[in-house]
């Protein structure tokens, strides 16, 4: 008898278990000793999670601000971060877009600025959405500009 160990905590339709790393649900309820282990989310998520967060634990500095990994589509990570940031990864080569990633942090600050989202599904951009509040602070200053100009040229 070979006694499986808990690897992650897995969520599905609002139902959480812990699995072992092969995705075999070994209880379907949470005991809190098992609060440290990584959340996965979505279908398919239990038993792809042990590639998964093999390479996630090859980004340390992203791994770390992580609360949840949640596969889209049995496809293609998510990557829920503690501060509430979203990081849409790609479906091919998803380490390409986390050396990027942490890049971009390490450059330039990336995931301390106040945005909801960091798209890096395309291998020729990514993109970023300001959360709400930024959105519609910048909004307002560019309608000051746009009614400064118009008072400017009469």
């Amino acid at each position: 008898i070979t006694e499986r160990k808990g690897f992650a905590i897995w969520q599905k339709d609002n139902r959480v278990s812990v699995i072992s790393a092969d995705g075999t649900v070994l209880q379907t309820f949470v005991d809190p000793r098992f609060a440290h282990l990584p959340l996965v989310v979505g279908a398919g998520a239990e038993t792809q999670a042990s590639e998964f967060l093999a390479l996630a634990d090859r980004y340390p500095a992203i791994r770390d601000q992580v609360r949840a990994y949640v596969l889209v589509a049995e496809r293609r990570w998510n990557l829920r971060l503690k501060s509430g940031i979203d990081i849409r990864l790609p479906e091919i080569e998803p380490a390409r877009a986390l050396d990027a990633l942490v890049a971009l942090d390490r450059d330039r600050k990336l995931l301390s600025r106040d945005i909801a989202l960091v798209d890096m599904r395309f291998p020729d951009r990514v993109t970023a959405r300001l959360s709400d509040d930024v959105a519609a602070s910048r909004q307002e200053a560019m309608k000051d500009k746009k009614v400064r100009r118009k008072g400017d040229d009469a």
